[in-house]
């Protein structure tokens, strides 16, 4: 083919950019493509771009449903133009390993919503990022060669304090108890440890057993940009929403097998949850119709059938500040005709390829 090429981006880990939490600001990304010529060539066509899109299930609860499909983002540099010192409308390279650098905006990037939230378990709403960078040789039976790569986008989460929460019952003639627990965990962390004490003050109020789980909540309420020809979206406003939670974590169940009153006084209740890292996803709380937020929750059984559960929740913050090699492969959408993505195009790309084979240019090499 004469040459190969390949996108790199100035980021800390490849292809994982973290937005700029200012809503209305233009963030820059730079980098390079990355060529390898067999020997020296010119271009005549060298952009940069990146595209994103939305696609939404309108009217979920109803027998007329439409998906829909809006850009997020669609941004597009020419490379031709920023190099072309010499007016001839070309790029000349010498052979061997050559870079074309390149600066590419987000327009209000803190609008965004961010890539790893594409684990949502659900088929109403999903959404994509790509990185495309194209080369035409400057031949008249040059082909369009185009290289992708999925774009994931990241906010940053709020820091908060490391230390440890507690949630306290007290109820005089009755029973108390104290949770203890981190405020905090990240992707890639697979187990929480959290600690109970407790003590009956009576034996109508004799803890029967203890529960503990991680719950994930997730609340969206998309409204889109423009009106679509489906039932009650005749004008833009039409919303999307999914309102769900799940477990992200084992459910531990202690029990009180010896009747005791003193259960978890002398020696604490000590909870060791195993996360489910395929399910868990960053706190959000950034934009105003995505949230993701995530809950301890705590809950006492009584030995009297009488008393009602009582539970209690720690607001716990999941950052995204750790990701590994698995927790990013579990991002990419997996085949499946539940999910949006498998229908979701990106514009501008539909006309393009990838040539592996020689171009049909007369001075392709063997």
């Amino acid at each position: 083919m004469g040459y190969t090429f390949d996108i790199e981006l100035d980021t800390d880990q490849p292809f994982i950019v973290e937005l700029d939490m200012d809503a209305h600001r233009t963030q820059t990304i730079s980098g390079a493509i990355a060529l390898k010529l067999n020997r020296a060539d010119s271009f005549k066509v060298a952009t940069i771009a990146i595209h994103g899109h939305l696609g939404a299930v309108l009217n979920i609860d109803t027998p007329h449903q439409a998906v829909v499909r809006e850009s997020l983002v669609e941004s597009s540099v020419d490379l031709i133009a920023a190099n072309d010192t010499d007016g001839r409308g070309t790029i000349r390279l010498e052979s061997g390993q050559q870079y074309i650098p390149f600066r590419i905006d987000l327009p209000r990037a803190g609008e965004l919503p961010p890539t790893l939230i594409n684990k949502l378990d659900t088929p109403y709403i999903d959404w994509k990022y790509e990185i495309h960078a194209t080369l035409r040789r400057d031949f008249f039976f040059s082909s369009t060669r185009v290289v992708k790569h999925d774009l994931i986008l990241r906010r940053p989460i709020t820091p908060t304090s490391d230390s440890v929460l507690t949630a306290s019952m007290d109820r005089p003639g009755q029973y108390r108890s104290k949770l203890t627990a981190p405020g905090r965990i990240v992707l890639g962390q697979d187990r929480l440890q959290a600690k109970a004490e407790l003590k009956a003050r009576s034996k109508e109020f004799m803890i029967k057993e203890v529960e503990c789980a991680i719950v994930q909540i997730e609340d969206i309420e998309y409204l889109t940009k423009r009106g679509h020809p489906v039932e009650n979206a005749g004008a833009p406003g039409a919303v999307c929403k999914v309102h769900s939670s799940r477990l992200v974590s084992s459910a531990v169940v202690i029990a009180n097998e010896e009747s005791d009153m003193d259960f978890g006084r002398f020696k604490p209740i000590e909870f060791d949850l195993r996360i489910d890292n395929d399910q868990l996803i960053p706190t959000e709380q950034g934009l105003g119709w995505l949230n993701i937020s995530h809950v301890l929750r705590y809950t006492l059984h009584f030995m009297d059938v009488n008393q009602p559960a009582l539970s209690t929740e720690l607001p716990l913050y999941v950052g995204n500040e750790v990701i590994s090699k698995t927790c990013c492969a579990a991002i990419k959408p997996q085949p499946s005709s539940a999910r949006l993505l498998d229908s979701l195009k990106i514009d501008g790309t539909e006309d393009h390829h990838l040539h592996h084979d020689r171009e049909s240019t007369p001075e392709s090499e063997p």
